[in-house]
């Protein structure tokens, strides 16, 4: 009788230990966000998590008055260009695409981005999504410093992608194609409410 009462604690300490050790470090870094409790409501040029969908066309129109932005293609997203400290700007020059996420109540939850090279074509090899990644990172991380990006495999896209998240704010990075690169910025308290209360 002892002896089964040892086994089977040692039994529900190896499963309790093996469940823990299968927490994913995503997982992890969004458990250990949630308990900090911070907020980080902030997005790209004045944007914000909360912002109404009205403030959003405001913000941009302003922006748009001052000569940052202009319409996007097929008038389906907003399009400011990165510029860059390269000799050759024309060359090394970035396009940001970007449209706000709202939720049914035309609230902003997050934000779609696509960067990509404005000389990109399919035979500069050094001007596709792969070569821009790394840029697109640096620049996030210039933007939202804190935690670093961590690699996440997205069943959902079939591809690794790159993972930053700082109090309720998650930045999610992958390339589409050869020319995008997509970010989706995402306001963790609407995608999961329960652990960010």
């Amino acid at each position: 009788m002892k002896y089964n009462k040892l086994h089977l604690l040692f039994l529900l300490t190896v499963l309790t230990i093996t469940i823990i050790s299968c927490e994913s470090e995503y997982t992890k870094t969004v458990k250990r966000e949630a308990e900090k409790g911070i907020s980080n409501d902030n997005m790209i040029l004045g944007m914000s998590f909360g912002d109404t969908k009205q403030s959003f066309f405001d913000k941009c129109w302003q922006l748009n008055n001052k000569g940052l932005v202009t319409q996007g293609p097929n008038n389906r997203s907003v399009q400011y260009l990165l510029s860059s400290n390269d000799e050759d700007q024309n060359l090394t020059a970035i396009n940001m695409l970007f449209y706000g996420d709202f939720n049914e109540n035309n609230i902003m939850t997050g934000m779609d981005l696509e960067f990509s090279y404005k000389a990109w074509a399919p035979w500069n090899e050094n001007l596709t999504s792969k070569q821009l990644l790394p840029a697109i990172k640096d620049t996030l991380m210039n933007w939202f410093p804190g935690n670093s990006f961590i690699p996440v495999k997205s069943s959902k896209l079939n591809k690794e992608t790159h993972v930053k998240v700082d109090g309720n704010r998650q930045i999610v990075v992958y390339h589409k194609d050869t020319k995008d690169v997509v970010v989706k910025i995402e306001d963790l308290k609407y995608k999961y409410p329960e652990k960010f209360k």
